[in-house]
């Protein structure tokens, strides 16, 4: 990979988990007042409308039946099971807190990846692991006692970090056969079929109570989140391994953590300050290319 094709796909990876660091504030803004249901099949219904025009526009909205249902089943992993362990999550617990706990799909993905043998065990990917490993478990010690954390929400969170992990090193399959696009398209229309009649459950009072500031943090989720860094992540997994990109996600709450800073006046600690400096360190260091060369790259796509 030329060093232009590096500044596109990391570019793309790193635009996605900074915008993923503030999501989990808008979360948490919005299902005090959406039901949960309803904020997924909004998010993704607009995502979906967005993703299908494109995929219109750029003649690549047909896929094979046999493809259409390993997304359709993927989709189950994320967005829905992703998704609803990660709303409830994040309204239970704090903020700061759940994008802590995500950054553990690094872990999961590199031992799933490991025992599948899409990714070989070499010494600088598992010593950034451990080492962003080391910088998010600095930063859950920082937050013990912090106000809003709660055990159920740290477990439904856990509950997401399972299914992205899966899902994370099964969609390299996928992405043999089918564009990013393709894939992202798919995946939030397939998951309007669940959230679609859960959402009708949840009835729709909540539509009065909405302002313009919550209807922008709903579009902020939908067009920013979802349709925009879902296609640049699975862009990114297009060209470089599973555990490249998943070990990205320490940097989220980093920008969470800072975001609540500078927005809410949470304070930031030295020990906090720490534990940042170690994850952006592990990234770093799982980025940097290997003597072996040790990467996982796609063949070509046909059509």
């Amino acid at each position: 990979m030329d060093l232009r094709m590096s500044f596109r796909v990391y570019g793309a990876l790193i635009s996605a988990m900074l915008v993923w660091g503030f999501s989990f504030l808008a979360i948490k803004s919005v299902v005090g007042t959406i039901p949960i249901f309803s904020l997924n099949f909004i998010r993704f219904a607009i995502a979906a409308l967005l993703l299908g025009l494109l995929s219109i526009v750029r003649r690549r909205l047909i896929v094979p039946k046999r493809d259409l249902a390993v997304i359709a089943g993927l989709s189950l992993l994320s967005p829905v099971g992703y998704f609803l362990f990660e709303t409830y999550g994040v309204s239970l617990t704090q903020a700061s807190h759940a994008s802590i706990l995500i950054a553990a799909i690094p872990i999961a993905v590199y031992l799933i990846a490991f025992a599948r043998k899409q990714e070989p065990a070499t010494w600088r990917k598992t010593a950034g692991i451990l080492l962003a490993f080391a910088g998010v478990l600095t930063i859950v010690v920082s937050a013990r006692g912090d106000r809003g954390a709660s055990l159920i929400g740290d477990l439904f969170i856990l509950g997401a970090v399972l299914c992205a992990a899966v899902r994370t090193t099964l969609i390299k399959d996928a992405l043999r056969r089918v564009t990013p696009l393709q894939l992202t398209f798919y995946q939030f229309a397939f998951s309007l079929v669940v959230f679609g009649p859960l959402a009708v459950t949840s009835g729709f009072a909540w539509i009065g109570e909405m302002t313009p500031l919550l209807w922008a943090q709903v579009l902020f989720l939908s067009i920013i989140c979802s349709a925009a860094a879902f296609l640049a992540m699975h862009y990114a997994l297009s060209h470089i391994s599973a555990a490249r990109v998943s070990v990205t996600a320490n940097v989220v709450p980093i920008v969470t953590l800072l975001a609540e800073a500078a927005l809410f006046a949470v304070p930031l600690t030295m020990l906090k300050g720490l534990g940042a400096a170690l994850t952006i360190a592990g990234v770093v260091l799982t980025q940097l290319r290997s003597a072996d060369g040790a990467t996982v790259r796609l063949p070509e796509r046909s059509g």
